[in-house]
């Protein structure tokens, strides 16, 4: 009792809290896209269910609807107007919830769990791309049983990003493919990894024109890759940098390396975050290669992230990523979504 209130640091940043968050971990965070009027925000978990909240301008979150599958859910993403959102799942299906109706439907089917979800919205067609364990990227046209098209993977798929016209993959075993997605999609290039060990999180970024031109790649080893597809100078611009690993980055003494959960690009600056195992979130500028911020550490992993579509939100989860194993488990413990005003500390510092 005496002095417990000091040690409670769920939320050192003391960041607005969602409303009834999910039951289990937080697997999965997007917020609708520009089209919509207001923010909405959508969480999958391993309590098998998606759920969604309106998030108002001063930062209360109403729980709105959610849907289960029948296996903890992996990954979720909109449909471009806002109208769908898209789930994938560990019960080897994809689904399309219409949220003006709040019906849910099957759309995609793998022979194993399926990792990522994305929508991909191109002037001739538009599609579902959903990267699965069974070692396949499957595209679907939402009305059809069967996919439109099948690309095999080297290895289970990992994690994926799509901005029209480009699509990156990565797998186990190290594996990185870039698609492009015009007219349909196809292979454009196998990537060696510039990571030495396992993918876990990949986020495309924005030239100055607004068209994908590389991506963020973070490891399970504390350390992020930015790749440009074409750079100038690969050798000067292809760099790599260290983050969520304790007692800083540039010492010899031994530190906890910890694994980066996921990657996020700010929709106005370009500047990223990345959160990781560790319980803490950092914001870079990878143009000047520099750390914005780094936040105070919560008392568990930070499992996900995501910014809204003007940039001026972000959306964190802090819930067990399972990087300790089951012995540290504890049910006990509550999973917490945290909102934070991110229009200013993502601007990238004024050139001296």
């Amino acid at each position: 009792m005496f002095g417990s209130t000091n040690a409670d640091n769920h939320n050192p940043m003391k960041d607005i809290e969602v409303s009834s968050p999910p039951d289990d971990s937080i697997s999965c965070l997007s917020f609708s896209p520009p089209p919509m009027p207001g923010n909405f925000l959508i969480a999958g978990s391993w309590a098998n269910d998606v759920r969604c909240w309106e998030v108002q301008d001063n930062g209360q979150t109403i729980p709105k609807a959610q849907q289960m599958h029948t296996g903890p859910v992996l990954d979720v993403c909109w449909s471009d107007d806002g109208s769908k959102v898209f789930t994938a799942s560990c019960d080897k299906t994809a689904k399309m919830w219409d949220l003006n109706s709040n019906q849910s439907i099957q759309i995609a089917q793998h022979e194993a769990p399926i990792k990522t979800v994305h929508w991909i919205k191109a002037p001739n067609y538009s599609c579902i791309m959903t990267g699965s364990w069974d070692k396949t990227l499957k595209f679907w046209d939402t009305r059809s049983p069967n996919p439109l098209m099948t690309l095999q993977l080297p290895e289970r798929c990992y994690c994926a990003d799509v901005v029209y016209p480009m699509a990156v993959v990565a797998t186990a075993e190290r594996g990185l493919i870039v698609y492009q997605l015009e007219n349909q999609p196809s292979e454009f290039r196998r990537i060696e990894s510039p990571l030495k060990h396992q993918h876990r999180c990949v986020a495309i970024f924005k030239d100055k024109q607004n068209k994908p031109t590389g991506f963020a790649l973070g490891s399970i080893e504390g350390r992020v890759a930015i790749h440009y597809i074409n750079p100038p100078n690969p050798a000067k611009d292809n760099f790599t940098f260290k983050c969520h690993r304790s007692n800083g980055t540039n010492t010899a003494a031994p530190q906890d390396i910890y694994a980066v959960n996921g990657i996020a690009f700010h929709p106005v600056h370009g500047t990223l975050a990345t959160v990781g195992s560790d319980g803490r979130f950092s914001f870079w500028d990878k143009d000047a290669r520099t750390k914005l911020k780094t936040s105070e550490q919560l008392d568990q992993p930070i499992s996900a992230c995501c910014f809204n579509h003007n940039g001026n939100i972000f959306a964190y989860a802090a819930s067990y990523d399972w990087s300790k194993g089951h012995e540290f488990y504890n049910p006990q413990k509550k999973n917490y979504i945290f909102l934070r005003n991110a229009a200013e500390e993502l601007k990238p510092r004024s050139k001296k």
